[in-house]
């Protein structure tokens, strides 16, 4: 070990606090073990485990080929529980139970019925050594004087079929001796482009049977640590740095950078304490899931029922990067980076067979992804769910937008973009019909309507796509070798994706030959107007909601009404969105710990639903917080406060390098409180239609306003290339009008240039 990560580790010991006051908003208490919808799942971001459960998950590691991918499964070797406790699932008499998100651990308590002592039994994993799982438990006599003896169970599990461990071995680690099992994964994702499966090390030491606390001692502390990583080093660093620290001071640093993770995660709202649980236990869900960039583990995507579970194989889809990304990068854009770079890494090679192998062009990215990027759906369904790949790059747009980041694009994106964008100008069909392009045989969000034409949310968010590939193609056009006439091809195709509207009943039809009434999963023309921040009436608004809202299945997910929220507050129906806000969380969350499901408790689902949670969020800041990203600005429209709340506070958000938090009041005003960084950010903050400039470095202030505020970045050079806005449902003789328009100034010149040269060379 080196000598500057022990330093850092002793810097960071001394800096802990000895402790850290608890609200009773970040505790979920019971008297019973809950059912199998209600255990809590906790993770790390880089591996997690259903409380007592027989497994542990690392992410990225699979096992399994080609759609038969699966999470790995690893024997739970840190399943340590007290004697009197054990077998939570029977309640056991004198034993509660305890989930502290504020510390990110769950707690068994065992009180002597006669009072002469207390249990204390908490595991959780480590955020910072965040390939292990601590085991503590504290012996506390409260009366008396014998000596103590507390039993634990160290629960035997079964061993895992996916990955093959070798015989036992022993090492020395600072005097304690560790027991260590390592393998690897049976069975390749795919043999083309992985050559060997994944190796995976567990750590662990004898647990005693029996804990003693002396007749002179009041109370004692026992730790057990288990090591889950990808190889013998990662888990020893984690080790070695363990074993120099006492029992208090991991915990201390424990509680540090959870307190860290709170102070950019931590969502409140005042005077509604039920909605501040829910909206805390979704905050604890996401970032629980998302790296930290602490211990720099190699990311990957989140599942829908994150790390920590096999449900849906492990799978990466879509609502990774609609629904947890925007909230990670407007709270924590380093990380973001690092969530986006796993959508731009791992599947170059993977992406251009995908799309091959539909007969397309251009790359395609996987309905569901795993550790190579091939396609491993097992769902026959999802091939035409071709709107996965726009949603990709949408997720990276809105990096840009936050970002300003050029130099992303040109170092990661552009190629990328590009090419994706080459998929949708290929896809589309154009209908000689209506001088407009088709994207036909496909299915959108709305799944219970599948291979259909005109899906609204995939031509949007496909039209999206093509504006960002013209933008990528005309930065990089020398490198990629792009020519002016594909770029304008690429826009003609995007202006020109058919957008349906209904004018008779003034709403947008889900698909072509949709009906009103006909039944659908979810709202896939709710989307247009949030994520996809497309222009549309107030009135199309309001008829979309009213008849999608009605057609929707009951057994529909937590985002549909979440996004039904956010739509009702656009249209200043304050009372309708808190109708829907309850809709979109009160049936899918839990007791008694606030536990995520996909469906309703008739139909619940999976569990650990962390997508679910993640759109809850998007309804506080994007929805009454009012926050947009758009091109060159950020806007906070109109903010409002939840219902029964008399405060919305959202301590961390960040834009082109302006960090501040936001405090909505019960009075209509809100603040923009700017925090001190080491930078200057190049923007114009414009509050109720005053312009200010931020304040210096390393200077904190606040601005008030009552109405809404726009961060607008300011322009620092003239660029060749523009990002154009996004436009469709032009027909080409629409578009060849305009463009005849606009170049005909061009023409004139170019007519005027030719005939005084024809004159000067006669």
């Amino acid at each position: 070990m080196g000598t500057i990560n022990v330093l850092a580790f002793l810097i960071i010991a001394f800096c802990c606090s000895a402790c850290l006051s608890i609200e009773t908003n970040y505790l979920f208490n019971s008297n019973q073990f809950p059912d199998s919808t209600s255990v809590p799942t906790l993770s790390n971001g880089n591996l997690g485990f259903t409380v007592f459960g027989d497994s542990v998950f690392l992410t990225g590691v699979y096992n399994g080929r080609g759609s038969q991918s699966h999470r790995a499964r690893i024997p739970n070797y840190a399943n340590v529980q007290l004697s009197l406790c054990s077998q939570p699932e029977t309640n056991p008499p004198y034993c509660t139970y305890q989930l502290d998100i504020k510390f990110g651990r769950f707690r068994t308590i065992y009180e002597e019925p006669s009072g002469q002592f207390r249990l204390i039994h908490s595991v959780y994993p480590h955020r910072f050594f965040s390939h292990v799982i601590v085991n503590h438990i504290r012996v506390q006599r409260l009366i008396g004087q014998n000596e103590l003896s507390v039993a634990l169970r160290h629960i035997a599990v079964a061993p895992s079929f996916d990955i093959s461990l070798q015989p036992t071995e022993t090492v020395e680690i600072r005097n304690t001796t560790f027991m260590y099992e390592c393998g690897q994964t049976n069975e390749v994702e795919d043999p083309v482009l992985q050559s060997a499966g994944t190796e995976v090390c567990i750590y662990y030491t004898q647990i005693p049977s029996v804990l003693h606390l002396p007749t002179d001692r009041t109370g004692e502390e026992f730790a057990f640590y288990t090591a889950f990583a990808r190889n013998k080093r990662d888990a020893e660093n984690d080790l070695e740095l363990l074993t120099l620290s006492t029992v208090s001071n991991t915990d201390q640093i424990q509680a540090r950078v959870m307190n860290d993770m709170w102070d950019q995660y931590g969502i409140t709202v005042d005077g509604n304490d039920e909605l501040d649980r829910a909206i805390k236990a979704s905050a604890f869900q996401v970032f629980n899931n998302v790296p930290s960039m602490l211990p720099f583990v190699r990311t990957f995507g989140v599942s829908p029922s994150g790390i920590g579970r096999n449900d849906f194989q492990g799978h990466v889809t879509w609502d990774y990067d609609m629904w947890i990304f925007p909230i990670v990068l407007l709270i924590d854009p380093i990380v973001a980076r690092d969530m986006l770079n796993y959508r731009s890494r791992i599947i170059r090679n993977a992406l251009k067979s995908n799309a091959a192998k539909n007969n397309h062009e251009g790359w395609q990215f996987p309905w569901a992804s795993a550790f190579t990027g091939r396609e491993v759906t097992s769902s026959p369904g999802a091939v035409l769910q071709h709107h996965i790949t726009a949603d990709v790059v949408f997720a990276m747009r809105q990096f840009i937008y936050a970002n300003n980041q050029l130099t992303w694009i040109l170092i990661d994106g552009c190629e990328l973009i590009y090419e994706t964008a080459q998929f949708w100008k290929h896809r589309a069909v154009y209908n000689n019909a209506t001088d407009k392009f088709d994207i036909r045989s496909v299915t959108g969000p709305d799944t219970l309507n599948p291979n259909v034409n005109n899906n609204a949310f995939t031509n949007v968010v496909a039209a999206h796509n093509l504006f960002l590939g013209e933008y990528a193609g005309c930065l990089c056009q020398w490198s990629l070798n792009v020519k002016d006439e594909d770029l304008v091809n690429m826009i003609r195709t995007a202006r020109g994706l058919d957008l349906l509207h209904d004018f008779n009943g003034d709403f947008i039809p889900q698909f072509e030959g949709y009906t009103v009434g006909q039944r659908i999963s979810q709202a896939d023309a709710i989307l247009l107007s949030y994520p996809l921040d497309i222009s549309i009436s107030n009135s199309t608004k309001r008829r979309n909601l009213e008849i999608y809202g009605a057609a929707t299945a009951d057994d529909t997910s937590p985002m549909t009404w979440a996004m039904h929220t956010i739509g009702w507050i656009e249209l200043d129906e304050m009372d309708l969105a808190a109708e829907y806000l309850r809709r979109s969380y009160q049936p899918y969350i839990r007791s008694p710990f606030h536990v995520w499901n996909q469906g309703s408790t008739e139909n619940p689902g999976s569990q650990n639903f962390v997508f679910g949670a993640a759109s809850f969020l998007h309804t506080m800041i994007n929805g009454y917080a009012g926050i947009r990203l758009r091109s060159d600005e950020m806007v906070l429209d109109r903010p409002r406060l939840p219902p029964g709340t008399t405060r919305l506070y959202i301590p961390t958000i960040n834009y082109n390098r302006f960090r501040f938090s936001l405090e909505i009041r019960q009075n209509g005003g809100f603040s923009i409180m700017q925090q001190a960084t080491p930078t200057l950010p190049n923007l114009l903050i414009i509050v109720d239609g005053v312009e200010h400039n931020p304040c210096g470095l390393n200077t904190a202030c606040f601005f008030n306003g009552s109405q809404s505020a726009t961060l607008k970045v300011l322009p620092s050079t003239t660029e060749r290339c523009q990002l154009k806005p996004t436009r469709l449902n032009m027909t080409l003789a629409e578009q060849n009008s305009g463009i005849t328009t606009r170049q005909s100034p061009v023409v004139i010149a170019s007519i005027v240039i030719l005939t005084a040269l024809s004159t000067f060379l006669r």
